[in-house]
């Protein structure tokens, strides 16, 4: 009975012991390291300046007034060039040329559009724009209006995607140009 009860008191003991060495090993202060912290996305991406890229999706046209008839839908393929520039810290302006080639089932289409564009960047990563011009599309004079959003992808390169409304002067819009796009920002 007499080791027992020693055991237990020198196991008492050593736990004391133990936490008040803990104790005295975590009351340190703590030193931040001097590695600093490095965001996901590099601060030097920002949408000001020129730009270009490549666009990719589908033009839904219900009447086949831009498409040849039969066609409805296309898959819409094309570039992208314009520049931007900030009119307050997070307020984007910009001009923005189009052009594309709609690849319906029994015809392509080809169509060019001049948009300005207005956005709202929160941060210097991400865009929220609307977008409005004129152009072509094939032989038809047409109107166009819509909006997307962009993020940064690397360094120099976003990722967007764009819906824009599209009609011809004088009717109500009866098409939809959807297309996500790689773009390249030359900063």
């Amino acid at each position: 009975m007499k080791i027992l009860h020693t055991l237990a008191l020198g196991v008492a003991a050593s736990a004391l012991m133990g936490t008040a060495a803990f104790a005295a090993e975590t009351s340190t202060p703590y030193v931040a390291p001097t590695t600093p912290y490095m965001s996901s996305m590099p601060s030097s991406f920002g949408f000001e300046g020129f730009y270009a890229g490549v666009l990719l999706g589908g033009f839904f046209d219900g009447t086949s007034s831009y498409l040849t008839a039969p066609d409805t839908s296309a898959l819409s393929a094309g570039l992208a060039v314009g520049v931007n520039f900030y009119l307050t810290d997070a307020v984007v302006g910009g001009v923005e040329v189009q052009g594309t080639v709609d690849f319906g089932k029994t015809a392509w289409v080809k169509n060019g559009l001049v948009l300005g564009k207005v956005g709202y960047a929160p941060t210097s990563d991400m865009m929220i724009y609307g977008t409005g011009g004129v152009g072509l599309a094939d032989t038809s004079t047409v109107y166009a209006f819509g909006g997307g959003v962009e993020v940064a992808a690397m360094d120099t390169f976003g990722v967007r995607g764009e819906v824009l409304g599209m009609g011809t002067f004088g009717a109500a819009p009866n098409a939809v140009k959807a297309t996500v796009g790689l773009i390249w920002h030359m900063q």
